[in-house]
């Protein structure tokens, strides 16, 4: 049952309604280009001829903008957070596992770097009573900042929901303050207060048990934002050359299909053929006013130049968006050794930026995480001594030998075996686990010996 109380018939309310709808209009559109031209959904116009032979369901384009985003996504896996306390450090990577992180980072950090924003709500889970973090729907979320904090306000979130089959859509929206949440409905343009069945008052309170905002809920992660309130896309500058690709590629189909072959003619014979047509072994028919008839052949056109500006355009794309051009095409084999080194240094070095401002973000919610926990459960350590830090798989392409070389020498220099085993990329709970197998190893020694020693003083050994 949903409960509402009063149409908004403030005029100040309305205002910052339509205010919002403006903002959310903008960045609407910035994120649909960026997601379409993600997803390969490019608008490419094709010639009539080049229509007769290609389906219309086809979509006729190549598509780099997803190799980018890929290509910088997938060297950004947190493998688990340092925290001093272990009590605590066990309790976040447990909550990490429990909300599925392991797959929803992926989700982050690829939209991240496709839209340039993207952000986590982190909430309360009655259910399971413990705290939950969930990917929101970049398009439905406008962060709002103070202008001298360069901190977020509050956040409103906008979607469009079906309350039951056969109903009119109502179009929500939450209000998110560091103190409270306001929930608002709007059916036929009016907008009103809403209250879930769960709601005891509204605004429903965001407190902690002394009473204490708890701070808004929500965690942006921003793509270079240059100091910005919001982040920016990686593909879209290099839009415009994927479009100039797709054009290229036309024109590289066209030459394949109307030029790539000899095409033999007639002139004032007639052969039986009224029309041109364009294909092996055909013969035009042409017709001339003056006396006397020839036959001749058009030679093949060669298709090297639209070939190599297709190269060049990828080239382009590779350098602008420090991606390495061997992950868009192999062309005589992937470089090796230092060879890789050098081509990859431009995208291992962006990949350590993001770690940076990713990594923040990340810390930032699970403090938000320890703060929800103390407010509606059972307190995990002293948040305000808390201070997370995460931990990055190497996104660099390594040589395993010289890595293990190197590793070998930190060991000898004494940095602590659970650095060594992060560096060599297993995961907070691969090691929770070899740490387990470890004392079981130990005991297990342990009671051999002393099984050992009792058989030996009872003369059976």
């Amino acid at each position: 049952m949903v409960l509402m109380s009063g149409n908004s018939s403030n005029p100040v309310v309305e205002s910052l309604m339509q205010w919002i709808q403006q903002q959310s209009d903008d960045r609407r559109e910035d994120y649909e280009v960026a997601r379409n031209y993600y997803n390969g959904e490019h608008d490419v116009a094709l010639t009539d001829r080049l229509k007769k032979f290609l389906p219309p369901r086809l979509q006729f384009r190549d598509n780099f903008m997803n190799v980018v985003v890929d290509t910088l996504s997938e060297r950004l896996n947190v493998l688990g957070f340092n925290i001093e306390d272990e009590a605590t450090s066990e309790w976040v990577w447990d909550l990490w596992n429990s909300n599925r992180m392991d797959y929803t980072q992926g989700v982050i950090h690829s939209e991240t770097v496709m839209l340039g924003d993207s952000y986590i709500l982190c909430d309360w889970d009655s259910l399971n009573e413990r705290p939950r973090w969930t990917h929101q729907i970049a398009e439905m979320i406008i962060p709002h900042y103070d202008e001298s904090r360069r901190e977020i306000d509050w956040v409103s979130k906008k979607w469009l929901q079906h309350p039951n089959i056969g109903d009119e859509p109502e179009t929500r929206l939450n209000l998110y303050y560091p103190d409270r949440v306001e929930k608002y409905v709007a059916r036929g343009g009016v907008w009103a207060k809403y209250q879930d069945e769960a709601d005891e008052a509204w605004p429903v309170p965001w407190l902690d048990k002394s009473g204490q905002p708890l701070g808004v809920p929500f965690i942006h992660f921003k793509n270079r934002p240059m100091g910005s309130d919001f982040g920016q896309s990686e593909i879209i500058n290099v839009i415009p050359m994927q479009d100039l690709l797709n054009k290229t590629l036309i024109d590289l189909t066209m030459i394949l299909d109307t030029l790539a072959f000899p095409q033999r003619y007639t002139v004032n014979i007639n052969h039986g053929s009224s029309r041109l047509d364009i294909m092996p072994g055909s013969v035009a028919e042409f017709h001339s006013e003056y006396d006397g008839g020839s036959v001749g052949q058009w030679n093949a056109a060669t298709v090297d130049g639209p070939i190599r500006a297709l190269e060049a355009l990828v080239q382009h794309i590779a350098g602008t968006t420090r991606t390495p051009q061997h992950l868009f095409q192999v062309v005589g084999g992937a470089p090796s050794g230092e060879a890789l080194k050098t081509a990859e240094s431009g995208l291992v070095q962006k990949a350590k930026q993001r770690m940076v401002n990713f990594g923040n973000a990340w810390e930032d919610a699970v403090v938000m995480a320890l703060k929800i926990q103390a407010a509606f459960g059972q307190g995990v350590g002293n948040i305000d001594e808390i201070r997370p830090e995460v931990t990055w798989d190497d996104p660099e392409t390594r040589n395993e030998q010289a890595h293990m070389e190197t590793l070998k020498a930190k060991v000898e220099l004494g940095v602590p075996k659970h650095q060594i085993w992060r560096e060599m990329g297993y995961s907070q709970s691969d090691i929770d686990l070899m740490d387990e197998d470890a004392t079981s190893e130990r005991a297990s020694e342990s009671n051999v010996g002393a099984e050992i020693l009792r058989s030996f003083q009872a003369g059976t050994i």
